[in-house]
């Protein structure tokens, strides 16, 4: 098993988000947790309002608990072998929605996940994944 995530490597993904928003104009909230769902940084920039710092961390979250991108896990949560008991109502922590990926090392292991929140889903689930990439020198 890995050390678990840093806080340099937390506050670094969560860095590469509010610049990525930036560049684009936008004004977004991110999360980025353990691998346990535990928060490590959450940051919203000015203007973020406080739905995006919400689904930020749920995302984040989501991505964490599940090993899961949020993207796939909502195609998951809707199946229809998930009709009975949806995940999301059994854990309300969970969204099913794009914009958080996991963060994983030796291509398995997941030791957190990042959650943007404040654009479109493909908005925020670019930039996740993006964050994420940024942070694989630190993981190394």
């Amino acid at each position: 098993m890995r050390a678990p995530l840093t806080y340099e490597a937390a506050h670094a993904a969560a860095d590469a988000v509010l610049t990525a928003g930036r560049a684009e104009g936008l004004r977004l909230a991110v999360a980025v947790v353990d691998r346990g769902g535990i928060t490590r940084v959450l940051l919203a920039d000015d203007g973020a309002g406080p739905m995006a710092v919400e689904t930020a961390r749920r995302k984040a979250y989501t991505s964490a608990v599940s090993g899961f991108g949020t993207a796939a896990f909502a195609q998951f949560a809707t199946s229809p072998a998930m009709t009975v008991a949806p995940p999301h109502l059994v854990d309300p922590n969970l969204l099913p929605v794009p914009g958080g990926v996991p963060i994983v090392v030796d291509e398995w292991e997941v030791i957190g996940g990042i959650g943007v929140g404040g654009a479109d889903g493909e908005t925020d689930d670019r930039i996740a994944a993006t964050a994420a990439k940024s942070i694989a020198d630190l993981l190394a």
